[in-house]
């Protein structure tokens, strides 16, 4: 049987490449230490909220014009259809749940298949 306790020249290798990298680790991490870290004031971080909050604001504002005028774009068009031609407006009516019915159906479908 070998002696255990014998380090074998791969052993003393292995650790001074151990300990090699661990130095340069160790210098690296010390080097990150050394920078200089600038973290910008309160004010800076104040002005880019507002920033932000005006940026929102605007979007907002713009997105509900864009849903303001298409509403009455779309109820213009339904009204317009029931007063003149009310045929056709029942017609619209029924091919909506139509499609509604056929899409949650096949949404459901695809639930239970996925399973």
């Amino acid at each position: 049987m070998t002696d255990r306790n014998e380090i074998s020249p791969n052993d003393d290798l292995l650790d001074k490449e151990f300990f090699e990298t661990i130095s340069q680790l160790n210098e690296g991490l010390e080097k990150i230490d050394a920078l200089d870290n600038y973290n910008p004031g309160d004010q800076w971080f104040e002005q880019m909220v507002l920033r932000q909050q005006e940026q929102l604001q605007k979007k907002y504002r713009r997105e509900l014009g864009w849903f303001i005028l298409s509403a009455l774009l779309i109820l213009s068009g339904v009204i317009f259809t029931l007063m003149e031609i009310p045929q056709l407006f029942l017609i619209l009516q029924a091919a909506a749940a139509a499609v509604t019915v056929i899409y949650s159906f096949k949404g459901a479908k695809k639930q239970v298949d996925g399973r």
